[in-house]
């Protein structure tokens, strides 16, 4: 018996009969009041993505002596790497309980994760689990960075946890300069014959944005009308998303999928994701910065991990938080065996596109 066929004992996929079982290691290892314990979002997630595996759903269980002692979730996606699309999954979830850890458990449910697809991700994970994938060979592509624009310096500031840059910035600016910053970009956006409309879902019209804006990126989940559906508009929490398109004309130029939260008892706009036609990242994003100005937001955010943002997003005034708002968001890769063509356009972070929505960051807000 080989070495990866000893700790895959006792990994399978999840069946239904598994659910009690389930259910109580996830109350232990994620809490009582964990999303994983949603039965709508359970649902959701596993049985009703566009991209299914038509092995069944991502998710499995290791069980050892009798009770299931660790678990792997997966969300398959499709992932244009290149000019060709392939089959890719975000691992999520992974986790193992502590007397099981460093056992095996752990790479024997990555593996058998990573096994299902053409190409494995992940985003956000726990040190744990980091430093499994890390053991397991897996490329580390280092941090998403989170860009924060503060619109009410006063209330931003109260509420962060970044004192030195941060107050400095606002000392020397201060709310009349950011203000007059915002309403320079949204005139010349509105110049560029850009205009913010708020729909209700999205509609067959993303397909022809996703098919302008996707060639600029190397490595991005493919963000089609199918996949925008899902995520926002089937999602149970549906209701906390708010959808924009940027007009010109009768065509649309970029959509942005905004989410109010609380954050220590302020009004925080969070970009959960975007996408624009090439040289509209800008005026969309100074069409949305003075959208939630206007409605008395003392900031917002948005993280994502896009060469291209970079440095429209810092003429606009947007600080890039490395580390992130509260701590690192990491990220690695790892290419099929059969797939080893894949990795250098994998590993390489300029070649990427990520927001909020790729696998379950998006899940949680800031005050959680």
């Amino acid at each position: 018996m080989t070495v990866m066929a000893w700790t895959q004992r006792g990994v399978a996929r999840y069946e239904a009969c598994d659910r009690p079982a389930l259910e109580a290691f996830q109350r232990d290892s994620f809490g009582t009041d964990a999303i994983q314990l949603d039965e709508a979002h359970f649902h959701w997630l596993f049985e009703e993505p566009p991209e299914r595996d038509p092995e069944g759903m991502q998710l499995w269980v290791c069980k050892r002596n009798g009770g299931i002692v660790g678990q792997q979730a997966g969300i398959p996606f499709a992932l244009k790497v290149g000019d060709r699309v392939r089959r890719a999954s975000w691992a999520i979830d992974l986790m193992v309980a502590p007397e099981w850890r460093l056992r095996g458990v752990g790479p024997g449910l990555s593996e058998s994760h990573a096994a299902a697809s053409e190409a494995a991700i992940s985003l956000s994970m726990t040190d744990a689990a980091y430093k499994s994938y890390k053991r397991a060979g897996w490329l580390d592509l280092g941090n998403v960075p989170t860009y924060l624009r503060v619109l009410d310096p006063p209330r931003c500031l109260r509420v962060s946890p970044y004192d030195g840059g941060l107050a400095r910035m606002a000392a020397r600016l201060g709310k009349p300069a950011l203000t007059g910053a915002s309403l320079a970009c949204h005139a010349a956006a509105r110049a560029f014959g850009g205009r913010l409309v708020e729909v209700d879902h999205f509609d067959p019209r993303v397909d022809d944005l996703w098919a302008a804006a996707a060639p600029q990126h190397s490595c991005i989940a493919r963000r089609d009308w199918a996949f925008l559906n899902w995520r926002f508009d089937s999602i149970p929490t549906a209701q906390r998303h708010r959808r924009f398109y940027i007009m010109r004309r009768d065509a649309v130029m970029a959509y942005v999928v905004l989410r109010v939260d609380r954050w220590r008892g302020e009004s925080v706009g969070v970009v959960c994701d975007y996408l624009a036609r090439p040289g509209w990242l800008m005026p969309a994003f100074a069409l949305v910065v003075e959208k939630v100005r206007r409605e008395r937001m003392a900031a917002l955010l948005c993280r994502t991990l896009n060469p291209l943002a970079a440095r429209p997003l810092s003429m606009m005034g947007f600080l890039c938080l490395k580390n992130g708002l509260r701590q690192p968001t990491r990220m690695m890769a790892r290419a099929a065996a059969d797939r080893a063509d894949l990795a250098p356009l994998l590993g390489d972070p300029r070649n990427w596109f990520v927001t909020a929505a790729d696998s379950d960051m998006g899940f949680k807000e800031l005050g959680e």
